[in-house]
């Protein structure tokens, strides 16, 4: 690695040296030549410091400094498309994006701004190839979120699609300048054909999108035969046009994919074999692909032997690791071991089958170390058939570094973390750490990672700690760091039972040491984010405002996460300031709350630019989390509003995304009196959620709508107490009188509030819908709407209905805490109505306070019953007696309940002091 940085480092001064001489054509040739040169060895560390040199250098010719940003979207683009770290992929077409779009802003009638629409449509299909790789990774089980993942690949080439015919348009324009004759020799003619292969390559790459959705779903199914169909018709066109052209025998071999794919295999095979015979140069890119097509053909057709010969035939003649470790070489390896393995019949004796075995899986442990579509394929293969690891601690002992390695790399790919940690030890031993440390810092650093992923954190960390303390000039030694951050984080949640205030301080610690020593690094920014979630979680919002601002903001996803953060915490430390009270505390809190949006702000438009999809989970919760800040600060248009696009792109399903967003929206049409359009929204959620899901969305919309009708009473507003009574009148109304999606929830609930606003005829009505048209409604739930049914009879003061059916329900469960209160209340409703005396009331009361006298924790039912209680004595003339019973109460429990109970009985103690004192003064 030091020899090669050191051989391109001085090609690139050299080259350097050369742009400095003369801004000419040439130089901007020989500056793109070895851009290019760079790019295709992988070598993107060094193209892009090169590209950083061209930046700085004041001698650089214009034309060069202005594409700058393109060639490093492209650079990010390229290495996207060839890393095997999904993390890294994304991060890498995050930050390819910003470039590309940061260069079709600002140079859109640049000559190269076409090439960069096609770009941005590439970077589109390396999305969409993202979510299918993850999709694979998703267990089968996990249907709704495997689906998820390839429902944002077909968004993501649907936009793909759309940008390559608008790129397609720009190209056609480009070509059409030119003259239909030019004669030989012309520098135009270069130019001529470059614009001509450019358009034929993005009318390719269209078509091929359609061939890539069809991935998407499964084979045989009507999505996948149309979009085959549509495919195929694209590339016979294409072929017809440009059939002398690279394009035009791309398409031709697209066609045979598709051919393949419908079952046609004579007509696909025909067609591999006429390219394969080709012998020019120039398609050797193009007949690795071919090839790899050929061998599925092969395969399907039962042709193993000869797949195999030409799976091995293709790994001869590509044979670089750049195009082994491919998608198509992937492919090739996992086609090998199948159809070795499809031969097993035929072999001799056992020692020939062990032999055709051993090869299988010795191609299938190598497509495991990959992300890649067949990763999954050629896992099943190893747990089917891979030989018995080494069985003892003497036959580990015995391989080199080398060959501990290579196990140790195919043991990690099968996820045999016990094997490749002992694998690991051995390399380490062999690599003689005292000596040569840097040689024994890989497998250390690989040990680190399957002790993690082997759930033994406190080993993981230990090595981690080595690594980033003794060595932190080690080129993994910020990943090492990452890797102790989440060894500390997953210990305090999985070992809850022990000392997690030391796995928290520990976790702390290393970040707060990662931040130090690594602070122009990804580990870096993620201590940081760590730093800012551990003081948010505590409520300690100024330090994790500071550490997520820290966070660089050529961090790419971890800016944009630590942008989303810190809106969150800024929102948070609003409202404890306004907590405090104070005109200066309200004053910062103000300010909190426009920076919190802000922060939300430009994490959106960064996601945005970036292309993210809008069904993407985090995008939606970014609008999700602006909506609530603007739904609470009384700005309910913008609110519904910024949630307006996500609403539209999410699809209805049991998903996060989908109820957070609905949940929004349900939130923001009751805050601004769209009553139809919030019982829409309800309707919504029921058909997805389950049940625990719906109660308490209604228990909190319930709760949301009584804290505003609480904050009206309290400041004394009563024309608002009435507007925010009537609103929320009309919305239960409007539940109720719903013709389809209720369900015994949503009414149960629409009830128990009617009877709270003191309507007990619509409540009634109500619980009666219920208990007459709702089916297969559980027995508990049939008697909590028959005690709420006694309620709205007695406030509507129907004693004999009430009486009736109360007695039903005692004979069922005559010992209900909950049935002895609603008799409490019952003949204290009877004595204000002069019907019983408030003796009789109160005698119920002192019953039920004295059937709970023993428990050892008191629920509320008991203060509220002697308050009752004490209510009845006081309406029956006994003053004295019932201040008595409130304060014995009070003295005897510290906090009766919760303060709403105390706040209660204060209130009847204040009324009958009043009273005496007012009989008092008439005595006088």
């Amino acid at each position: 690695m030091l020899r090669r940085g050191f051989l391109w480092g001085a090609v690139l001064a050299v080259t350097l040296a050369g742009l400095t001489t003369a801004a000419r054509a040439e130089d901007m040739r020989t500056a793109d030549e070895f851009l290019r040169g760079l790019r295709e060895r992988g070598y993107f560390d060094l193209a892009s410091e090169f590209l950083e040199e061209l930046r700085t250098n004041k001698e650089t010719p214009g034309d060069i400094k202005a594409t700058i940003d393109y060639e490093q979207g492209r650079l990010l683009l390229e290495e996207a498309a060839k890393t095997g770290d999904l993390v890294r992929k994304k991060e890498l077409l995050d930050q390819a994006r910003g470039k590309i779009a940061q260069f079709v802003a600002q140079h859109g009638k640049h000559k190269a701004a076409s090439e960069a629409a096609v770009q941005l449509a590439r970077l589109l299909v390396e999305r969409g190839h993202l979510a299918m790789l993850n999709a694979e990774e998703i267990d089968d089980k996990e249907k709704a979120e495997k689906e998820a993942k390839l429902k944002e690949a077909r968004t993501s080439f649907d936009e793909a699609r759309e940008a390559y015919s608008k790129a397609e348009v720009q190209l056609e324009a480009n070509f059409k300048t030119f003259p239909n004759f030019i004669p030989a020799g012309d520098p135009r003619v270069e130019e001529r054909d470059k614009a001509h292969n450019a358009l034929m390559d993005a009318q390719l790459q269209k078509a091929v999108v359609d061939y890539e959705q069809g991935e998407t779903y499964p084979l045989g199914s009507p999505e996948r035969t149309e979009l085959l169909k549509k495919s195929l018709a694209q590339f016979e066109e294409l072929y017809k046009k440009y059939r002398t052209q690279m394009s035009g025998l791309a398409a031709q071999m697209w066609q045979a994919k598709c051919y393949e794919e419908m079952g046609e295999l004579n007509k696909a095979a025909g067609i591999y074999k006429q390219l394969l015979e080709h012998t020019d140069p120039r398609l050797r890119g193009l007949q690795r692909f071919v090839l790899f097509f050929q061998i599925i053909t092969e395969r399907k057709r039962e042709q193993y032997a000869l797949a195999a010969d030409d799976c091995n035939r293709w790994l001869q003649r590509f044979n670089s690791p750049a195009e082994r470790h491919s998608r198509e070489g992937l492919g090739v390896l996992l086609e090998k071991s199948k159809n070795i393995l499809a031969q097993l019949k035929t072999a001799l004796n056992e020692a020939e089958k062990k032999q055709m075995i051993d090869a299988a899986v010795e191609s299938a442990r190598e497509v495991v170390r990959y992300s890649s579509p067949w990763k999954k394929e050629a896992l099943g293969i190893l747990k089917q058939y891979r030989p018995k690891s080494p069985s003892s601690v003497e036959d580990v002992s015995r391989l080199s570094f080398d060959d501990a390695m290579t196990g140790a790399d195919q043991a990690i790919g099968a996820k045999e973390w016990d094997n490749a940690i002992a694998l690991l030890k051995q390399a380490v031993k062999k690599a003689n750490p005292a000596k040569e440390p840097d040689k024994a810092n890989l497998p250390r650093y690989q040990l680190a990672f399957c002790y993690f992923m082997n759930k033994q954190f406190y080993e993981a960390f230990a090595i981690c700690d080595l690594l980033t303390h003794r060595y932190p000039n080690y080129s993994m030694s910020p990943k090492a760091a990452e890797i102790a951050m989440a060894c500390m984080a997953d210990a305090y949640n999985t070992y809850v039972d022990f000392d997690r205030k030391a796995d928290l301080d520990g976790l702390i610690a290393t970040a707060k040491f990662t931040e130090e020593r690594f602070p122009d690094t990804e580990s870096g920014d993620q201590a940081r984010l760590i730093l800012g979630q551990i003081n948010d979680g505590l409520g300690n919002y100024p330090e994790a405002i500071r550490a997520y601002e820290a966070v660089r903001s050529k961090a790419g996803s971890k800016w944009v996460e630590a942008q989303t953060k810190v809106g969150s915490s800024r929102w948070s430390y609003s409202q404890e300031l306004r907590q405090k009270g104070g005109a200066e505390s309200i004053k910062e809190a103000d300010a909190e709350v426009e920076k919190a949006l802000a922060n939300l702000k430009k994490a959106m438009a960064a996601r945005q630019e970036a292309g993210t999809p809008a069904t993407d989970a985090a995008l939606i919760n970014n609008a999700c989390d602006m909506f609530d800040i603007y739904l609470n600060t009384n700005r309910t248009k913008e609110a519904l509003d910024i949630i307006a696009p996500s609403v539209k792109a999410v699809t209805a399903g049991n998903t996060q995304p989908y109820k957070r967003v609905m949940e929004c929206q349900l939130r923001g049409h009751i805050a601004g009196d769209q009553i139809e359009l919030a019982l829409t929204d309800m309707a919504a959620l029921e058909k997805v959620g389950g049940s625990a899901g719906l109660v308490q969305l209604y228990y909190g919309l319930g709760k949301l709508i009584e804290k505003e009708m609480e904050e009206k009473k309290a400041k004394g507003d009563t024309a608002g107490l009435g507007a925010a009574q009537q609103k929320f009148l009309k919305f239960l109304r409007a539940v109720a009188a719903a013709q389809g999606g209720q369900t015994y929830e949503s009414l149960e609930w629409a009830g128990e509030n009617m009877l709270k606003l003191g309507e007990p005829k619509q409540a009634g009505e109500i619980f009666n819908k219920i208990l007459t048209e709702l089916k297969d409604v559980p027995a508990d739930k049939l008697f909590r709407t028959n005690l709420r049914m006694v309620a709205a009879y007695r406030e509507q003061r129907e004693w004999k209905e009430a009486d009736t059916l109360f007695d039903k329900l005692l004979a069922q469960s005559p010992k209900s805490i909950e049935v002895l209160f609603e008799l409490g209340m019952l003949k204290e409703a009877k004595a204000a109505a002069n019907q019983i005396k408030w003796a009789e009331a109160c005698n119920q009361w002192i019953h039920l306070g004295r059937l709970m006298q023993s428990m050892r924790v008191k629920p509320p039912e008991y203060y509220d019953s002697n308050y009752h209680a004490a209510y009845c004595l006081y309406k029956g003339g006994d003053k004295e007696k019932a201040l008595q019973t409130l304060k014995v109460v009070m003295k005897l429990s510290r906090d009766l309940g919760g303060p709403e109970m105390r706040k209660k009985y204060q209130l009847l103690i204040d009324q009958i002091q009043r009273d005496s004192r007012q009989v008092t003064q008439s005595a006088k």
